[in-house]
């Protein structure tokens, strides 16, 4: 089992307005997961939010580029296998590897 980061809400995607290891990172970042787990309401400015992009500069350049609109909206879903987030103006959804294996 593992923890997820998603923005479900209309306005801007978490991880899909970013892109690969940048979206890789903040899809798990656990400092982000336990603050929301713990009652933290989410925005651009909370603590682990900045502690998050400045980790991510200081490994992967300070000219990495890292958006956080999503933050407001952010949301913890558990799942046991990989995942697909999609996003359509900017509300993210997610389908589990599996769960769907045909048309209706």
């Amino acid at each position: 089992m593992r923890k997820i980061l998603y923005s479900p809400g209309y306005g801007a995607g978490w991880t899909t307005w970013n892109s690969g290891k940048v979206a890789e990172i903040m899809l798990t970042y656990q400092p982000i997961i336990d603050a929301i787990e713990n009652g933290d309401k989410m925005d651009e400015t909370h603590p682990a939010v900045l502690e998050m992009v400045g980790y991510i500069k200081a490994t992967m350049g300070k000219d990495s580029h890292v958006c956080v609109l999503g933050a407001d909206d952010l949301e913890v879903y558990t799942t046991s296998s990989r995942v697909r987030i999609s996003e359509y103006d900017g509300s993210e959804s997610i389908e589990e590897e599996g769960s769907f294996d045909g048309w209706m």
